[in-house]
């Protein structure tokens, strides 16, 4: 049997974007999505950038964990329509969302990685750095990065 593709998911336009080219380019197949998230107070302690409005409550877990696996089933719905026979969902780590997409890989050993380039903007990217470099960098699988077209967000070099 084939080992399965395990696809990195984050939500974003260029992730939805990866997902369609991973689809056209492999045919489909076996496929594992992880949403790798970590709650927001844990981001931010660990980058030593303190959220103004901290918030530690189970409430507020219960709702990011929530969110996670929205987004999660949303990159699980948009992979079985490019062909991919998908299971997965929102993983959790102690740590940044490329180690818990790395440890994820070790544990499966898929054909490959997918994932798109960066995916957030803003404060949340300077929190993470950029995860697909990380991952490709630790990864033993081979990681297939997809930018999203030029027309589409990318900046002309």
């Amino acid at each position: 049997m084939t080992a399965p593709v395990l696809i990195a998911y984050d939500g974003s336009k260029n992730a939805d974007h990866a997902i369609d080219v991973a689809g056209e380019l492999l045919g489909g197949g076996p496929a594992e999505l992880v949403h790798a998230w970590e709650p927001v107070t844990s981001a931010a302690v660990r980058s030593a950038v303190y959220a103004v409005a901290y918030d530690e409550s189970r409430e507020m877990l219960e709702r990011e964990q929530a969110y996670a696996q929205e987004v999660a089933e949303r990159g699980m719905e948009r992979a079985c329509a490019a062909g991919f026979a998908v299971t997965g969902g929102a993983r959790q780590d102690r740590g940044p969302a490329w180690q818990t997409i790395v440890a994820r890989a070790d544990e499966l050993a898929p054909r490959m990685i997918v994932m798109g380039t960066r995916g957030l903007t803003g404060v949340r990217s300077a929190l993470a750095g950029s995860v697909s470099h990380m991952v490709a960098a630790h990864a033993a699988a081979p990681v297939l990065t997809i930018p999203l077209p030029r027309d589409e967000g990318r900046v002309r070099p």
